[in-house]
């Protein structure tokens, strides 16, 4: 006989529930990964545009008011990056609880397929053991039934 879980289905269900948060939620931390090294580089080029301008070799003032623009550019990108990322970090922790619930609901669906499996191979242990203990009585009686019935042959052949 084989074991056959009523909610099978249900433990398939909660298994693609529980990866497709995960992928969500993967996408997620890669996309804020995305956003802090686009940051990085806007800090970087920052800081280097910064120094130029700051440099003792003078530039001429169509090139420093370039430069100040781009700089200004940078700035107001990487504060709407900034923003971006804490929103995206945001939707991320959501995404992580439903990550955890749907990964608790599988397990609980699990647990409950696991201890059936166990009750079934108790139940099929118990099985097998008493099919056992019938065949030994019944090859215990039919040894004993035959031992009784050699004796009886053997005075009835004497007796003829």
């Amino acid at each position: 006989m084989r074991f056959q879980f009523p909610l099978e289905v249900l433990l398939h269900v909660r298994l693609l529930q529980e990866r497709q948060a995960r992928e969500r939620l993967d996408r997620a931390m890669a996309h804020i990964r995305a956003l802090e090294h686009s940051l990085a580089e806007a800090q970087q080029w920052s800081e280097k545009t910064a120094r130029i301008c700051s440099s003792k070799k003078r530039l001429p003032a169509i090139e420093v008011q370039f430069v100040e623009c781009v700089l200004r550019q940078t700035r107001e990108a990487a504060a709407h990056c900034q923003q971006q990322k804490l929103d995206e970090e945001q939707r991320a922790a959501e995404l992580r609880a439903d990550y955890l619930l749907a990964r608790r609901e599988r397990k609980t669906v699990s647990t409950l397929r696991e201890n059936a499996l166990r009750q079934f191979q108790i139940e099929q242990s118990r099985q097998q053991q008493s099919e056992m203990d019938e065949n030994f009585l019944g090859k215990l009686l039919y040894s004993r039934n035959s031992a009784r019935r050699a004796p009886d042959d053997t005075k009835t052949e004497d007796t003829q």
